[in-house]
């Protein structure tokens, strides 16, 4: 993939007009799609002048990829935070999912323009996921060294298991528009009897 950077306000002027231009792009790439989502709708939208959205960025996949990092590093911002006093894995996965599910019923547009990825570029929907899975096995070595995590279990594939859990549960939340944190503790809580003690009976 080609790296388009984009190029940061360098003043408050510069930086509120960067920032209508990001609100306008997520708004209409969760709304209408990546694809049906032009410069000219873009720019409509954030009402800034034509040449503005050139300032910051090349093209429409330079903003999109943008938007994507920026979820990237805030999702994993927003578990390291809520994992930062924990040990045990059972711990760290129980309060990461419940961080996940909280940004995503915060910011639900989320989903939409994560998953909007697999029809902007198969590349780059493949590495978004593969990143968050390398991360995951990278810690979850750990953890089995430590005995907490059995040692005959594929560990890519603990990753992916439990980032489709957090993926699907954070909607069962998101399709309740009346979730509260009574709601999410509710989840959560069902989600870590399962991974603790599965769901088939012996």
């Amino acid at each position: 993939m080609e790296n388009l950077n984009c190029r940061p306000p360098k003043t408050k002027v510069g930086e509120r007009s960067f920032k209508k231009i990001i609100k306008a792009g997520k708004v209409l790439f969760a709304k209408d799609g990546y694809q049906s989502t032009s410069i000219n709708d873009i720019i409509a939208k954030a009402k800034v002048a034509a040449g503005t959205f050139y300032i910051y960025f090349d093209n429409k996949l330079a903003l999109y990829l943008f938007l994507l990092e920026e979820y990237r590093i805030n999702i994993r911002k927003s578990a390291v935070e809520a994992t930062k006093n924990y040990n045990t894995r059972i711990e760290i996965e129980r309060e990461g999912l419940k961080a996940f599910i909280q940004y995503a019923k915060k910011d639900p547009l989320s989903y939409k323009i994560i998953w909007e990825s697999l029809f902007v570029d198969y590349e780059i929907f493949k590495d978004y996921y593969s990143s968050f899975a390398q991360s995951y096995i990278h810690h979850l070595k750990h953890h089995v060294e430590s005995g907490e995590i059995r040692d005959d279990l594929d560990l890519e594939t603990i990753a992916y298991v439990l980032m489709g859990i957090s993926n699907f549960v954070g909607l069962q939340i998101i399709f309740k528009k009346d979730a509260d944190d009574v709601d999410i503790d509710f989840v959560v809580n069902e989600t870590m009897k399962l991974l603790q003690n599965g769901m088939f009976k012996n």
